[in-house]
């Protein structure tokens, strides 16, 4: 059941649709797409529709986009937008900003001073902007007890967050706390929940998917390591009159090259992920050259103490994984789930880390469902879900 609300959060009830889909996300704003007629689309409009709900599931869709078409069989609308995480996006912080935690309250403390950075007014003349009224982080978030992650400046708000969860084994939610008023006055305020995918790999709350289990209408496997780098070295540019003072414990790497008749000097570290090897060739690490601009509101290049060194190492190697995520192995799993042994929202939800078995293949994976694709039309709702980075084992022998 797909519900309607205006833009004051007033709930103008259900829309009649011919096809819906609501495609839920763990690591990034989910999506959505509703299909109606015309007439349906002109009732709701004129009440002032934004927001969408999937009865049941926890997010709301914000339309953002509006297509009309005329077919044969008479004009249509869709509506389609992401959900409101994206509205996170409209912060940003102008500066670099290192999120270095090794304690869940430390984390919280971390990413609530990057909200409060990033939403941060921008004054214009006399006139102080607000990208949103406020972001709220809810009070029953739990958050990982490890955060280590570079964010560079620029970087939107919502990207920011999820960036610095990725791995972690934890999302957030988003929802609307606050509206506009009906004159159009006031704003979007928002409130972020934190929390883990649930442990589903074993004992009573195992969730299992494959033949055997009778739950499996079809399922896919991709494995691409085309793109992906497991070996950093990463340089940076340094003043000639500070050069000499850098120590090779920390910077084995240091040379000069001459550019346009004039000479350049570098310091350089590295960095090595054994997750992100390709996988049977043996002792073959692809090696990426990164070259930083560290800015000084990161750290100042021309203090040579053994504190700010250490520092100026840690930032560069923070760069090298921030540029991994972009050259990570993709791993994945498809499979559209038929609602026999295991039910949906039931026993498995978004964030969950559970077992595919594929028979044909002799193994077993462990992953997390990263994606779940809804479908709803003519009182029927089909899911895809899409397990993503899954560690694997034989699971059986001949």
């Amino acid at each position: 059941m797909i519900r309607a609300t205006d833009y004051t959060g007033k709930l103008l009830g259900n829309v009649d649709f011919i096809e819906a889909s609501w495609d839920r996300k763990w690591s990034e704003p989910g999506s959505f797409m509703v299909y109606m007629t015309l007439g349906e689309y002109n009732r709701l409009n004129a009440l002032g529709m934004k927001y969408l709900e999937n009865v049941g599931r926890p997010e709301t869709g914000v339309i953002q986009k509006v297509e009309y078409k005329r077919e044969t069989s008479g004009p249509t609308i869709t509506v389609s937008g992401k959900f409101v995480d994206t509205i996170l996006d409209f912060g940003s912080y102008r500066k670099t900003q290192v999120v270095s935690a090794s304690t869940a309250t430390a984390v919280k403390t971390a990413i609530a001073s990057y909200i409060a950075n990033a939403t941060a007014g921008v004054t214009v003349g006399s006139v102080t902007y607000k990208p949103i009224k406020s972001v709220a982080i809810d009070g029953g978030s739990s958050f990982p007890n490890v955060a280590d992650v570079s964010i560079e400046s620029d970087t939107q708000m919502g990207e920011a967050l999820y960036s610095i969860l990725s791995g972690t084994g934890y999302g957030l939610l988003t929802s609307v706390t606050s509206y506009p008023a009906a004159d159009n006055s006031g704003s979007v305020g928002l409130k972020v929940k934190f929390a883990p995918g649930v442990e589903r790999t074993e004992g009573d709350a195992g969730v299992y998917f494959g033949k055997a289990y009778n739950n499996v209408d079809s399922m896919s496997y991709t494995l691409d390591e085309s793109a992906e780098f497991c070996l950093y070295e990463i340089l940076q540019e340094v003043e000639s009159d500070v050069y000499g003072s850098y120590s090779t414990s920390y910077f084995p790497i240091k040379f000069t090259e001459v550019e346009n008749g004039e000479t350049k000097y570098f310091i350089g570290c590295t960095y090595y992920y054994e997750g992100n090897k390709p996988s049977n060739l043996g002792a073959c690490y692809p090696k990426k050259i990164l070259k930083t601009s560290l800015s000084s509101d990161e750290c100042d290049l021309r203090v040579t103490t053994t504190t700010n060194q250490q520092k100026i190492k840690n930032l560069m190697q923070k760069k090298a994984q921030l540029d991994m995520l972009d050259h990570y192995k993709v791993e994945t799993i498809s499979i559209n789930v038929i609602q026999e042994r295991f039910t949906y929202l039931r026993d498995y939800d978004l964030g969950d880390r559970c077992v595919a078995l594929i028979d044909d293949m002799e193994q077993l994976f462990y992953a997390r469902i990263e994606q779940i694709n809804e479908t709803h039309k003519s009182n029927r709702i089909d899911v895809e879900l899409v397990l993503g980075t899954p560690s694997k084992q034989k699971w059986r022998t001949r």
